[in-house]
C-alpha cells in the first residue's frame, strides 16, 4: 500500500528519472538460461522457478515495437546464445533492424556462435566473468567491444531500499539509481506474453516472483514519458537494492545478500545449493554509516589485486549446479 507521503515523494522523483526514449540502449531478454550463477545477478536468474526462451514470433514483435528507436537494441539473457533457436533469432533481427550498428549482443560466452555473432551484431558487451572457456570463445569478438576482464561484483538487488532508509532518503536515492540513469529499459517474455518495463531490473523482479506488472510492448511504447510508468516505479523501486549501493559479493562466490522485503525471492535459491545472507540491522548500520558507495557493477581492477584474483574460486557451471541438486 502506497501512503500519501510516499506518493508525493515519488511524484517529485519521477521528473528526475530517465524515460526509455532517453536511453541509449534498450534490451530484449530472450532467455534466462545461463552457464554461470553470479552472485547478486541483475537478472535474478537463480531466483526464477523455471527456464524460459522467447519465441521467435515474440522476438519479431519485440523488435518491431522498437522501430524508429535510434539507440542500440541489445539481445541479452541469461546468456542469449544458449537460446535453442539463436540462429533464427539472428535472422529475424537482421530482417527487423537493418542497421548493424544498432544490433547488440550482451554475453559471457559465445560457444559455437562467434562467427555468426560477428556477422550479425555491430555492438558487443562481453563479460566472461574471468572464466577461461568464456574468454576463449569471445576472443574473436573483443576488438572494438566493451570487454570486461576478470571477476566483478554486483551491488545486491535484494537489499530493499524500504528496509534501509526512511521515505525521503529512499526516494532521493531512487532518483539517482545507476540502472535508470545508465542502464536500460527492457522487453521480456513473461509466462508466454511479451512485456515491457522502464527498467531491466524491474523485469527481473517480476520474473522472479511470477507476477506481471509489465505493459504490452506495442509499437512506440518506448516513446512514453517516465510518468507513464508510474505504477511500475511505485511497485518496484522501493523493493530494489540498486539505489542503496551496498557492498556485494564477487560473481564467483555464489552468494546473494537480501533484506526482509525480498526474503521470498532470496530463499528460492537455497534449493540450488546457493549461499544466502540476510543483512542484520548491525550490518545495515555499518554499511550506511561508512557511506559505502558501490556502483551496481564494479569490476575486479577496482576491487582486488591481480594476485588476489588468481585465488578466487571458479564459478560453478550450470552442469555442476544441476548435479548438486540431485
Amino acid at each position: 500500500m502506497v501512503n500519501a507521503a510516499s506518493d508525493v515523494l515519488r511524484q517529485q522523483t519521477l521528473p528526475l528519472m530517465r524515460s526509455p526514449y532517453e536511453m541509449k540502449i534498450i534490451c530484449i531478454d530472450i532467455t534466462n538460461k545461463c552457464d554461470l550463477a553470479c552472485s547478486n545477478c541483475t537478472r535474478l536468474l537463480e531466483n526464477q522457478d523455471g527456464l524460459w526462451e522467447m519465441t521467435p514470433e515474440n522476438f519479431r514483435l519485440a523488435a518491431r515495437s522498437l522501430a524508429d528507436y535510434p539507440g542500440i537494441i541489445a539481445v541479452i539473457g541469461g546468456n542469449p546464445v544458449m537460446h535453442r533457436q539463436f540462429e533464427e533469432i539472428c535472422r529475424i533481427f537482421v530482417e527487423e533492424i537493418p542497421r548493424k550498428e544498432q544490433r547488440g549482443l550482451w554475453t559471457n560466452n559465445a560457444f559455437k556462435h562467434a562467427a555468426l555473432a560477428k556477422e550479425v551484431f555491430g555492438i558487443f558487451n562481453l563479460n566472461p566473468h574471468g572464466v577461461e572457456r568464456g574468454i576463449k570463445s569471445l576472443e574473436s569478438l573483443k576488438e572494438g567491444a566493451w570487454y570486461h576482464e576478470g571477476h566483478s561484483s554486483h551491488s545486491p538487488l535484494l537489499t530493499a531500499g524500504r528496509d534501509l532508509y526512511d521515505e525521503a532518503e529512499m526516494w532521493a536515492r531512487i532518483a539517482h539509481c545507476d540502472v535508470n540513469q545508465e542502464w536500460s529499459a527492457s522487453i521480456v517474455q513473461n509466462n508466454g506474453k511479451l512485456r515491457a518495463y522502464f527498467c531491466e531490473v524491474a523485469a527481473s523482479f517480476d520474473l522472479a516472483r511470477g507476477t506481471d506488472h509489465g505493459i504490452e510492448p506495442v509499437p512506440g511504447w518506448w516513446k512514453r514519458n517516465i510518468t507513464a510508468f508510474d505504477d511500475q516505479v511505485a511497485h518496484f523501486c522501493p523493493g530494489c537494492g540498486v539505489p542503496a549501493r551496498l557492498e556485494g559479493h564477487m560473481d564467483c562466490e555464489n552468494t546473494d545478500t537480501y533484506t526482509a522485503t525480498n526474503a521470498d525471492i532470496a530463499l528460492k535459491s537455497r534449493k540450488k545449493n546457493r549461499n544466502v545472507i540476510e543483512l542484520t540491522p548491525d550490518e545495515i548500520s555499518r554499511q550506511i554509516s561508512k557511506q559505502i558507495d558501490h556502483k551496481v557493477t564494479q569490476y575486479s581492477t577496482n576491487l582486488r589485486g591481480t594476485s588476489e584474483r588468481r585465488r578466487l574460486p571458479r564459478p560453478r557451471t550450470i552442469f555442476e549446479r544441476l548435479k548438486a541438486m540431485f
